[in-house]
């Protein structure tokens, strides 16, 4: 299953094979790397900061070589720094120096779409742009959204594996993050109201592991000893997803099936050895692309930020159900997360 939805602007299929590596290190900025800080038009005055976490992982990095495409494109100047993991904490750190160098726009990630609102408002209240891919911030106080539609992708990837995996018994369990991460609980949220709407299995309570595998492990582990006939299993981050394969693969249980969220390439690897039966993929490379198209346009005017509301502050990307059937497939292949920008189309 691929799900295409319609977007605003239109995704460049070059892609920049200068970006390197090194933009992957936690809290670096690409200013070291010879593609960041260059500039190849008149208009690379304009310095636009990319800001994520889990800077390491492939994800982002694809995520990167979008971004850093559409700035070649565009000629605008585009610096990135992350943190390693996803604590508000950590980010809030890396966020609040690069807010201090005074970017004229702002490309930001979040998993706590509560916690920034404050620690952004001068910047946001100063007019300058605001553009969030794989994110938003509970008060709206954004231009545009760029993200996959966390709910209805995983309603839909819960009917489709009912019916591609035979699922007709048995209880179901989803681990994933705190309540504070919108995009995760939307995720579990959504999985969960498809199987109560669709099928007559059980639900279990959410168990709320975040992005730590150790725990889902273990959350899985004690679900399946205490549920005997727990018969699908749901993570929404990578993390998680992890962990609950280690837990399934340890307890010596048959027949329970593992949906995940996201294509990092341990993740393939492991739906190729049955760790995974299925896997959500996103288009992190085309969010990225397109954050930062919209960022140059708005830097130059071409695109008033007023213009910009209702509906039309949320853009959904593509996402794919991908199987061991169809992983090796040409369609399938643009939703398999890289950080070699030359590999990303």
């Amino acid at each position: 299953m691929i799900r295409t939805t319609k977007s605003r602007f239109k995704m460049a299929m070059a892609v920049s094979a200068t970006f390197a590596a090194a933009v992957l290190l936690a809290g670096c900025s690409t200013s070291s790397t010879p593609s960041a800080g260059s500039s190849s038009g008149a208009d690379g005055d304009y310095t636009v900061a990319m800001v994520t976490p889990e800077s390491t992982g492939e994800f982002y990095g694809a995520m990167y070589c979008g971004a850093q495409a559409a700035a070649d494109d565009t000629g605008v100047i585009l610096k990135i720094q992350g943190t390693p993991g996803t604590s508000v904490e950590e980010e809030t750190q890396v966020l609040q120096s690069v807010l201090a160098t005074d970017p004229d726009g702002l490309l930001l990630t979040v998993w706590d779409n509560n916690a920034f609102n404050e620690t952004l408002a001068p910047y946001t209240e100063s007019g300058k742009p605001l553009v969030m891919p794989d994110s938003f911030l509970s008060n709206d106080a954004y231009v545009q959204s760029i993200r996959t539609d966390s709910y209805q992708s995983s309603y839909d990837a819960a009917v489709q594996a009912l019916t591609d995996f035979k699922i007709t018994t048995g209880k179901v369990l989803v681990v994933t993050d705190a309540p504070g991460n919108a995009i995760q609980t939307a995720r579990a949220e959504g999985f969960r109201d498809a199987i109560k709407e669709k099928s007559d299995l059980t639900m279990l309570e959410f168990s709320y592991v975040g992005g730590d595998s150790a725990k889902s492990s273990q959350a899985v582990s004690s679900a399946l000893a205490a549920n005997p006939d727990l018969s699908l299993v749901f993570s929404t981050n990578i993390g998680a997803g992890t962990g609950a394969a280690n837990g399934i693969e340890t307890s010596g249980v048959d027949g329970v099936t593992h949906i995940g969220y996201d294509t990092a390439s341990a993740q393939v690897e492991e739906l190729k050895a049955g760790g995974y039966d299925a896997l959500i993929a996103q288009s992190p490379y085309k969010m990225g692309y397109e954050a930062m198209d919209l960022m140059s346009k708005l830097l130059k005017g071409e695109t008033e930020a007023s213009s910009i509301t209702g509906d039309a502050k949320t853009v959904y990307s593509d996402w794919a159900l991908v199987t061991a059937a169809n992983v090796a497939t040409a369609d399938i292949a643009p939703f398999l997360y890289t950080t070699d920008c030359s590999a990303v189309s």
